[in-house]
């Protein structure tokens, strides 16, 4: 007879999670207006590793990817692919992966998987990644299925029961409205797990909602930056990562590492301090969303994706310290807000005008209106700048997206705003960054990339040189993993395109030091960087 499961203690559990925090120089901390949270608990300085942990149980691969290290595989790799021989849904680049896969969590939905695509055929990727996710995050933590695991066993801190009972008491404390984070979709999902066995009958549809909202909010993108914007390869729970709150004026950055020396491959997320230095004491941030958005931007996706409004410094507020012009909640969150209104024909008119307005208070031309109201001018450069960068986003030609991009660089760069203008909003400082900001990194960043694929290196390299200074006003430091890969873009156009060993050196030397803090000294921008260099070498 299988032993019942021990009562979990919250006490003891988060006094356990100290000790192994303890080795990192960091402590949990437990606020009431942010909840649980990590501080320093010595002093750290820019680019030293604040903490590294493993994930919880296996991530969830996204798209065509080996199911235990998550990297794509081409050309004669890709012929080595390993199918699982038991729901041939997913595939391995190697027998490790495959046993590292099994062991993490395949071996118990493999079954239940291919049931589900016996019934439903055409929902092969979308469909996987869905159900493991369900799976992973709630069926594998009840002790219906394989026991719940003893705190001893781990080495990192585990949502337990304590610790959910806690976010659910603290939702009703807030009246945090997380039934309205989950919609049909997750109904359907639900009902189809529990069809084919990937659920145990002894939950509830409202501890399934609990569960899915939780993980919404505490999950991670395993992420690597090789170029351009982030690569998501797989959704992860990393635990003791989720006690950073966030900030859009964060002290720590996040990057992910490939550990191929234990048993299995496995990636490793890491925190580094990413200002001049962290005092014993101080909270350890950083951010769940692009901080060189501009503010209705960013609280409207963390109200949509994390459920709060952000009163960070670096957000807005009035004489008084209360926000200004916070995001009214939509009955259709998690949605990439300011992006498109995700409109559908089962809306009502109410709503479809809700999501209208939400969309419409996104944009950085609503800004304009309100603030530059006296300045008429103004106001139309912006919103032409505005459609020119959507044109040159859909634009199918080369030349016609760096036309319209550097016409609005162009537009937006002659613009003179009013340092007043911030007190139209009734704000008691300036948008930071100011709204303008994020349009002319859209546009700068287009036109430089188009004139690099035209062959037009120096105008790459001066609006390249335009957009890094963009960037630092954007993300209000120079420590961001976009910087860094975009002076490893500009090493390259100054060197291969200009022949400009100086500056190319100049580019890449920079690229090193920004992405040794930002994604790690082992990262392939500083791989990259670092090849770069030694072949200039005499």
């Amino acid at each position: 007879m299988k032993a019942p499961p021990m009562k979990h203690d919250t006490e003891v559990h988060l006094e356990r999670t100290r000790v192994r925090l303890a080795r990192f120089g960091v402590d949990v901390k437990d606020d009431e207006k942010r909840g649980r949270c990590l501080v320093a608990a010595k002093d750290f300085k820019r680019g030293d590793l604040v903490l590294a942990s493993m994930p919880y149980g296996l991530p969830v691969p996204m798209g065509d990817r080996c199911a235990g290290c998550f990297l794509q595989k081409e050309g004669d790799e890709a012929e080595k692919k390993i199918r699982c021989s038991g729901c041939d849904k997913v595939w391995f680049c190697s027998e490790r992966c495959k046993d590292g896969a099994m062991a993490g969590g395949h071996a118990a939905e493999c079954q239940p998987i291919k049931r589900y695509f016996a019934d439903n055929a055409e929902d092969e990727v979308d469909g996987f990644i869905q159900f493991s996710a369900l799976h992973r995050h709630c069926g594998m933590e009840y002790p219906e299925l394989d026991g719940e695991p003893m705190d001893s066993d781990l080495p990192y801190l585990v949502p337990t029961t304590g610790d959910k009972a806690d976010t659910v008491a603290r939702w009703a404390q807030t009246r945090f409205p997380w039934r309205d984070f989950c919609g049909d979709w997750e109904a359907e999902q639900t009902a189809g797990a529990r069809h084919v066995g990937l659920l145990p009958q002894s939950m509830t549809d409202e501890t399934v909602k609990k569960e899915i909202v939780r993980s919404r909010m505490n999950d991670f993108f395993i992420q690597t930056w090789s170029g351009g914007d982030p690569t998501p390869m797989a959704g992860a729970a990393y635990p003791i990562g989720a006690l950073l709150n966030h900030s859009c004026e964060p002290s720590c950055v996040c990057s992910y590492r490939l550990d191929v020396e234990g048993t299995h491959p496995t990636w490793i997320q890491e925190f580094r301090c990413a200002v001049d230095s962290l005092s014993a004491g101080e909270e350890l941030t950083h951010a769940y969303v692009d901080a060189s958005d501009w503010s209705n931007h960013r609280r409207a996706e963390l109200l949509d994706r994390y459920g709060f409004v952000c009163a960070c410094p670096r957000c807005p507020t009035d004489e008084y310290g209360e926000t200004v012009n916070p995001p009214e909640p939509t009955p259709f969150p998690y949605s990439k807000s300011g992006m498109r209104p995700p409109l559908s024909e089962s809306m009502t008119q109410a709503e479809q005008d809700v999501q209208m307005a939400r969309f419409i208070s996104c944009q950085e031309f609503t800004w304009a209106q309100i603030a530059l109201e006296k300045d008429k001018r103004a106001f139309v450069t912006v919103k032409l700048a505005a459609r020119l960068i959507a044109e040159a986003e859909h634009a199918e030609e080369v030349a016609e997206e760096r036309t319209k991009a550097t016409k609005a660089a162009g537009l937006l760069r002659g613009m003179n705003i009013d340092p007043d203008s911030h007190l139209t909003l009734g704000m008691r400082e300036p948008f930071d960054p100011c709204p303008m900001t994020p349009m002319r990194i859209k546009a700068t960043q287009m036109a430089s990339n188009m004139a690099m694929f035209e062959s037009d290196f120096e105008a790459s390299l001066r609006l390249g040189d335009e957009l890094i200074g963009l960037l630092e006003e954007g993300y209000g430091t120079r420590w961001h993993a976009k910087i860094a890969n975009e002076l490893l873009r500009l090493g390259g156009v100054a060197g291969d395109g200009m022949g400009d060993n100086e500056k190319a050196a100049e580019k890449f030397r920079e690229a090193i030091e920004i992405g040794s803090v930002t994604t790690g000294p082992d990262s392939w921008v500083c791989e990259r960087a670092k090849a770069a260099l030694a072949a200039m070498k005499p």
